[in-house]
This record gives C-alpha cells, structure tokens and sequence, in this order.
C-alpha cells in the first residue's frame, strides 16, 4: 500500500467538461481550467478540431482512417501546446479514440491502425503521451466478443505507440454501454491479455457504477440489490488490480430521481429515438461533479437540485486500496447549464469541480481513507 496522500494527488479537468456551447471555445476552457487550480488538461479531440476549424475556415475533420486536414490538426496542436505552457498547465491525456478493437472486417482493422498513427502526431504536438481508448459499442455483428481477438488489436496498438516519441501509453476504459467490454472485470480481462506496459486501465466511477449500481430508466435510479452487487465488486477491485496497472481514475456523479429536471421516461424515449443505449445518454447530459449541491448555491444554477446519488466514494476508496496513487480527472457532463451560451459556464464548473474535491478528500479521510 502507498504511503503518499491522496491529498497530494495530480488533479485533471477534461475540456469536454467545461461547456457545450460555440461560445465555450478551447482558450477559454484553458483558461478556465488553469485558473480554477487544476494543474492538468485532459483534452478532449473534439474540442481540438473545433477550435482547428474556427482558426482553419474549411478545415477537414479526420475520418475513421484518420483522413483529413491533419497538418492543419498538427500545427494547431502546437498552438495549444504554447498556450499550455503560458497557462502552466499540461495536457496529461487525449479523449476519446474509440470503435478500435475485435472488428471482423480487415479493412475496418487497418483503417483504425491508421487513425491512431494520425492521432500520434497531434498528441507529439501537444507534448502528450497518454490516450484514453473507450470500449467499443460497434454494433454486435460487427465485432468478435473474443477478448483474445480484442486484446490482438490492442497489442497491436499498444506496440505502435511504444515507438513514438516520446513512447504514448494507452488507458483502456469500460464504457458502460459497450457491446461486449462494459465493466472493469471485462476490461481486466482484456488488460492482461495485451500484456504491455504501456497499456493500462482508466477507470471511472461513473462508469463503474452505472452497471453495478444504478439504472437510469428505473423510477428509483437503481438495480436490483445495488448495495450488495457494487460492493461485491469493488471487493474484488481492491483484491485483484495491481496499482501499476490504473492508468488515471475519472470522477463524476450523476442526476436520479431527486433531480426535478431529470426523468427517467423521457432519458429512455431519447436514447431510443438516437438509437444509443440509455446509460450512453445519461452520461452525456446528466453526470455532475459529486456533492454539487452542496458545493454551490442551490438554485443558484436554474435547479433545485442536482439529484447525485451514485456512491463515489465508494468507488475511489475502493481503488485507492489496491495502492494505486495517480491522476485524478473529473469529466463531468450537465447539458441544462453546460448548453447554455453563458461566458462564465467554464469557470463556475471548474471552480465547483475543486470545491467538489475538497469535499471528496474530506469524506474519504472520515473513513480513514488518507
């Protein structure tokens, strides 16, 4: 068990996570991010091309074979970079590369190698060396549910980025709505097939507990025996993963029941009309920082109540006892204030994500968690 604090741990915000509208632009969320303390950046590739666009007018988003303007990409990675390094802050990771691995067809396995060379150059750009790759949620035909399959295509991937310079490691992460990878038990599996040292997991308490503990579409926000099932496998986390192997630890909580603005019936009506699962709608419009409502004014942002209620805590304390000591990064996504025009929605989540920390830090060493 390590012996440093987790109060000395590196802290991360995710550009993704400081707005949704145009008019939060990528300097501005920098900023944001910079002012409010957090001394790493993790990026979101969107957020990169958009700003490539708006600097760039007819700039070409990379395809799946990473196709497109990327010497435009590259040199506003640069750009970034500087702006970074003004703002002293580091972008730590890169988000999200994802529909990679277990495709059945050739062509869809080599257009993927291909896009992840192109993205290799931005993150050299930017002075990157980590890449968060998601499950893949590609349609079950399409892929093999093998995990030796998978773990080929991500060897394959973790072997390719060991020869770049410098060496970029990959944080593979459950997400809850994968078709075959969606909990940390499958991504370990998959972890230790690969078998490289570049190649590790991001967890993530939102995802952790959206299939072990919550049900979004249920009037209660929750599964069947939630308690006795998370704890179950949060036992086995603490037991079974090797600190070398936790990459970086996102945190987030996320809107239920006690949300006024939240409903269960209209979330599933939504992800049925865009044809996603409905734990992939919920996470992106509904998952605020944890203690929200007690970290700023209620009402103060148009709600009376956030309405978190996943068992955070839980879940960090449980990956803090493997020994792991590393990044945390709150991605964090509440599309009723994030999708508003407003200048300041940078700032004030970014502001309440430090406050929400402190808040963490406060409840895990009430647990003897320190």
């Amino acid at each position: 068990m390590s012996t440093q604090p987790l109060s000395s741990l590196p802290l991360a915000y995710c550009t993704d996570s400081a707005g949704m509208h145009p008019a939060h632009t990528l300097p501005l969320k920098l900023q944001s991010i910079a002012g409010a303390g957090f001394p790493l950046v993790e990026l979101a590739f969107p957020d990169l091309e958009a700003y490539a666009a708006s600097q760039h007018p007819g700039y070409h988003k990379l395809d799946n074979a990473g196709r497109g303007d990327l010497h435009t990409l590259v040199q506003v990675a640069r750009d970034v970079r500087g702006m970074c390094d003004g703002l002293r802050v580091k972008v730590f990771a890169v988000h999200p590369f994802s529909q990679f691995e277990g495709f059945k067809d050739p062509q869809k396995q080599e257009e993927g190698m291909l896009r992840a060379r192109a993205w290799f150059k931005v993150l050299s750009a930017l002075g990157c060396d980590m890449l968060q790759v998601g499950s893949s949620n590609a349609p079950a035909d399409d892929i093999s549910d093998s995990y030796d399959d998978m773990a080929r295509d991500l060897r394959a991937l973790a072997d390719e980025a060991a020869t770049q310079d410098p060496p970029i490691r990959i944080a593979y992460e459950l997400w809850a709505w994968g078709t075959y990878v969606n909990t940390w038990e499958h991504t370990w599996e998959v972890c230790k097939r690969v078998d490289r040292p570049n190649f590790g997991l991001c967890l993530d308490t939102f995802q952790i507990c959206a299939r072990a503990f919550a049900d979004p579409t249920a009037p209660h926000g929750l599964l069947p025996a939630p308690t006795q099932t998370l704890s179950a496998s949060l036992s086995r986390l603490a037991r079974t993963l090797p600190p070398s192997s936790i990459f970086y630890l996102q945190i987030s909580d996320a809107s239920g029941p006690q949300n006024p603005l939240f409903s269960p019936h209209q979330l599933a009506k939504d992800a049925k009309a865009q044809g996603v699962d409905a734990r992939y709608a919920w996470s992106n419009q509904w998952r605020p920082a944890p203690w929200m409502d007690e970290c700023v004014e209620r009402g103060g942002w148009g709600a009376s109540s956030f309405g978190g209620y996943l068992p955070v805590v839980d879940v960090i304390s449980a990956v803090a006892r493997t020994g792991w000591r590393g990044v945390c990064s709150y991605e964090v996504f509440y599309e009723p204030d994030m999708r508003k025009p407003d200048g300041e929605v940078p700032r004030r989540w970014a502001n309440a994500a430090q406050e929400s920390h402190k808040r963490t830090l406060s409840e895990l060493a009430s647990r003897g968690v320190v």
